[in-house]
């Protein structure tokens, strides 16, 4: 399911209980990501240079606490923008950073812009470093790598980007440049892919998403997989019912033995049923359905206050879309509702998602 889930663009998983209920507060749910897989193995990475900053909002307003992220291209000789990452950090590594990091104040002054940066306007920031060969080096982790044409770096950015470690072993030579990321962008798309199909084939039931297959899964089907826990139980019991051993005290042989014709008959139809429907939901996994990347480069605020904004937010996710948070909307491509943050922003509307979904392309804005 899990492969299902990362295919089709979705976030992730939640575990429960059927009957469990949500309780403000309570940590009883369990919350399954790609990042999470395998130890993080999963996960994508890459080592890239603070360019910049930013001010923070709420309780870290007035400190730096959101940084521009970037990487060395050598083709153009320039440093290009990947992501702005505000998390990964506490606040005493926050309060450190205040003074450990060196930058000038430029205030998204356009004219104090460097020439060695190739940026998009949306992203100007508050801080600039003076010289990033000098700058710090940082893993920044994701859900996934990418594409987002307001980054320079060939449209290549992280999906929910985190600070997970402070590379002082490394500077702006061995961090990851710009061939390098998009070696790493291939490598996790084909990687997303293998899981993919390596779930299918190993596993009838990721096809479905509701857990309805369960007791089929170690039927025979197009997709062949090893047998569940279910069908190797009923090979052991059988093997000890039909054993030399266990025949004095089988017990229920001899409840079926003496049925008559019609009910000998109707015994043997029940399985033939079953293996029929074992065939067709394993017959499922195979159909595979991609979404269409509908939204591939838009970068929507979708204010949480929107009518059916959980259902909005899914669907436009799912169709490779981005959403953006309300710190992050100068870099917003699309704004749903009021564009005053951002007047270079197209304004839309929640019809314009849908009707983008039903035509399976992006329309004008509406």
């Amino acid at each position: 399911m899990i492969n299902r889930v990362i295919r089709e663009g979705l976030e992730g998983l939640v575990l429960k209980d059927v009957k469990g209920t949500y309780e403000p507060g309570k940590r009883h749910w369990l919350k399954v990501k790609k990042d999470y897989l395998n130890e993080g193995a999963m996960a994508d990475t890459a080592d890239l240079v603070v360019l910049g900053a930013f001010y923070g909002q709420g309780s870290k307003g007035g400190m730096m606490s959101i940084f521009l992220m970037g990487c060395y291209d050598p083709d153009s000789q320039k440093w290009c923008t990947v992501t702005k990452c505000a998390g990964g950090h506490d606040d005493a590594t926050l309060a450190r950073l205040q003074k450990e990091l060196v930058m000038v104040k430029i205030s998204k002054d356009p004219s104090k812009i460097p020439s060695w940066l190739k940026i998009n306007k949306i992203y100007y920031p508050d801080f600039i470093v003076p010289d990033p060969k000098k700058a710090a080096v940082w893993e920044i982790t994701g859900a996934e790598f990418s594409r987002s044409e307001a980054h320079t770096a060939d449209g290549i950015s992280i999906r929910f980007p985190r600070c997970t470690r402070i590379r002082d072993d490394k500077d702006w030579k061995s961090a990851t440049n710009l061939p390098q990321l998009k070696e790493l962008y291939q490598l996790s798309k084909d990687k997303a892919d293998f899981a993919v199909v390596a779930g299918d084939e190993a596993s009838p039931t990721t096809g479905g998403s509701s857990g309805e297959n369960e007791g089929t899964a170690g039927s025979a089907g197009p997709c062949k997989g090893p047998p569940s826990k279910s069908s190797a139980s009923a090979k052991t019991t059988e093997q000890k019912l039909n054993s030399p051993s266990s025949r004095g005290g089988i017990k229920p042989i001899p409840k079926h033995s003496p049925m008559k014709p019609g009910e000998k008959l109707a015994v043997k139809s029940s399985p033939v049923k079953v293996g029929m429907k074992r065939k067709a939901t394993d017959e499922t996994p195979c159909l595979k359905k991609v979404l269409l990347d509908v939204f591939t480069g838009v970068r929507l605020y979708l204010p949480p206050s929107t009518p059916d904004f959980k259902r909005l937010k899914r669907y436009f996710v799912a169709f490779d879309g981005d959403l953006v948070q309300e710190f992050d909307m100068g870099s917003a491509t699309h704004v749903l509702g009021n564009r005053e943050k951002n007047t270079d922003a197209q304004l839309v509307s929640s019809e314009w998602i849908w009707a983008c979904i039903r035509k399976r392309r992006l329309i004008a804005p509406c």
